[in-house]
């Protein structure tokens, strides 16, 4: 079998395509002319095909070399030259036999006369032996259909592993996809868990403040009741001791009332300091009666030995101050504290003016003013009785008291604050 495997020769690497083919000759057609006149199926550059040997394959190369100018007939068209290439198929593959370069792109008639001398000679071999001529071109088709089987064969599988390729890449995503979609919803279930328990617990703190808030209501009403309850009481007992304390004092106070002091005893029983020569004296008195009994009295004193008007006034308002309101801190309080002690001297003045009541037939009250709970400050004024001048200024703390622990109770509130300033 006389058949070969040749390659077709390739374009060259710096040309366009649109200038260059490969043809195998089957024949020469006399009534054409140029590249026309030669007959044979058109070859790829690169394809691998089997012929029988002596198979001619033309290639035809051609290259721009210039545009033509001028005022001529075809001027602005492309001059090209071409290269022609006669190869043989022998055993060890294409041979070159012939190659001639023209100017012209156009396939002279000496390309074809070679063509066709070389063909009458092939024609002439194949004529002496048809039958191996036949089997020749028997064995190169089947061996180029193989090819084509083969090829066709390759690319099919090479599809079907694309295809495959593809199915496993496509399950690889999916899979990818489906991992991404479950990881996903497992968030998604994890974090509506967790808004869940979130708004649980912000249901459990909101309905333990509310029941807190219930509890600190209800306790604090409790504890309400509970102050109003034992306020109630104490004011209930406070009365009723005031009520035995008052029944107390009449029934001494009567008995006590028609019998002449027939001798007392004073006794000074504590002397404190309240301002600067000022001093209050808690006095008892035992008073020894007509019928041989005796009852006892406590009077407070408070006594100061300031001769001049201002000085006692002044003396008056720091003590008045000190113990019944707090002292002004801003401009504003000061300003009111001063304004009042204005209003109170000038309504002291007036009265004082109209005429006051006298007190053992010497002495003036001025003002009174509460200090505490059944004490109560005097301010006197001794007045000369010819003159009418101020001769001394007192003032003097009384209570109403007859009990004896009462009236220590009373003065020891009442003094607690100079004693805590002293």
């Amino acid at each position: 079998m006389s058949v070969v495997t040749i390659t077709i020769p390739a374009f060259p690497p710096d040309t366009s395509s649109k200038g260059h083919w490969r043809r195998l000759v089957t024949g020469i057609d006399p009534a054409q002319r140029g590249g026309y006149a030669v007959q044979g199926p058109i070859a790829r550059p690169g394809e691998r095909m089997t012929v029988p040997l002596g198979t001619l394959v033309l290639a035809v190369d051609k290259t721009v070399l210039e545009r033509a100018g001028g005022l001529r007939l075809g001027a602005g068209r492309f001059v090209e030259s071409a290269t022609v290439r006669i190869l043989k198929a022998r055993t060890r593959g294409l041979v070159e036999i012939w190659s001639r370069a023209y100017q012209s792109a156009w396939l002279p008639s000496r390309a074809i006369t070679r063509l066709t001398t070389l063909l009458r000679a092939q024609e002439e071999r194949n004529a002496r032996n048809p039958e191996r001529a036949e089997r020749d071109r028997v064995a190169a088709r089947e061996a180029n259909d193989r090819r084509v089987e083969r090829a066709r064969i390759a690319r099919q599988k090479s599809a079907e592993s694309a295809r495959r390729k593809n199915q496993r890449r496509l399950h690889s995503e999916l899979k990818a996809s489906n991992r991404w979609l479950a990881e996903n919803n497992r968030r998604r279930l994890a974090a509506a868990k967790r808004q869940a328990a979130a708004q649980e617990r912000a249901a459990e703190r909101a309905a333990a403040a509310t029941a807190r808030k219930a509890a600190t209501a209800r306790k604090a009403e409790e504890r309400t009741a509970a102050a109003e309850r034992i306020k109630r009481e104490a004011c209930e007992r406070r009365r009723t001791e005031e009520a035995y304390a008052e029944f107390w004092h009449a029934a001494e106070r009567a008995r006590v009332q028609d019998l002449a002091v027939v001798e007392r005893v004073t006794v000074r029983l504590a002397s404190r300091r309240l301002a600067s020569r000022v001093r209050l004296h808690l006095l008892e008195h035992v008073d020894t009666l007509a019928d041989g009994t005796t009852t006892v009295r406590w009077t407070t004193e408070q006594v100061t030995t300031h001769p001049d008007l201002r000085t006692a006034r002044d003396v008056y308002r720091g003590h008045a101050r000190s113990s019944t309101t707090p002292r002004p801190t801003t401009t504003a309080e000061q300003r009111r504290d001063e304004q009042a002690d204005t209003r109170f001297w000038r309504a002291l003045e007036k009265a004082r003016g109209h005429g006051l009541p006298l007190v053992e037939d010497k002495v003036n009250l001025l003002a009174g003013r509460n200090l505490a709970s059944g004490v109560r400050l005097h301010l006197l004024a001794h007045e000369d009785e010819v003159t009418s001048a101020v001769t001394e200024w007192t003032t003097q703390e009384v209570t109403t008291h007859w009990h004896p622990q009462a009236a220590r109770a009373a003065y020891r509130r009442h003094i607690r604050p100079a004693v805590g300033r002293g």
